[in-house]
């Protein structure tokens, strides 16, 4: 298991970026073959409550901050933004079929397999955050504004 920024009860791995605009909390890894895999990460999971639904409308080309689709939850629903640009590749049909896999399990269960267009480009992103510091100033920034929403 990859080492983890952990923020009171939540983890985020070390080995992917997480992107950060616009409230995403979507992660992204490079995986072997030059292929990366995206997901949501544990915050969203944890405040969304139930996953009931996920639609991956994107085909073919997507931008950076684009969206790939759409997620429902027991609290809202909401886009699916792309942490990269790239090409979808692959749809995790078993999360499309059960979308509470992610609930359990965020960082194993992905949801879209992207060929990037520019990774180089996109990981100088400063929405796209692999720093153990910054993850965690911006996790509890979000802890904190969120706890100031209830």
């Amino acid at each position: 298991m990859a080492r983890a920024v952990k923020v009171g009860n939540l983890r985020f791995p070390l080995d992917r970026r997480y992107y950060v605009r616009k409230g995403a909390h979507v992660w992204v890894r490079l995986e072997r073959g030059g292929l990366v895999k995206v997901g949501m990460d544990s915050f969203l999971t944890e405040n969304a409550g139930h996953l009931n639904y996920i639609s991956i409308d994107a085909k073919g080309e997507v931008r950076q901050g684009r969206s790939l689709g759409n997620f429902e939850s027991a609290k809202f629903v909401s886009k699916l933004y792309s942490p990269v640009s790239g090409k979808v590749v692959a749809v995790n049909p078993a999360v499309v079929k059960d979308p509470r896999r992610i609930n359990k399990d965020p960082y194993n269960c992905w949801i879209v397999a992207l060929k990037p267009g520019n990774l180089e480009k996109d990981l100088l992103s400063p929405d796209l955050l692999g720093d153990e510091k910054k993850i965690r100033r911006w996790m509890e920034e979000e802890m904190a504004r969120a706890d100031d929403e209830d």
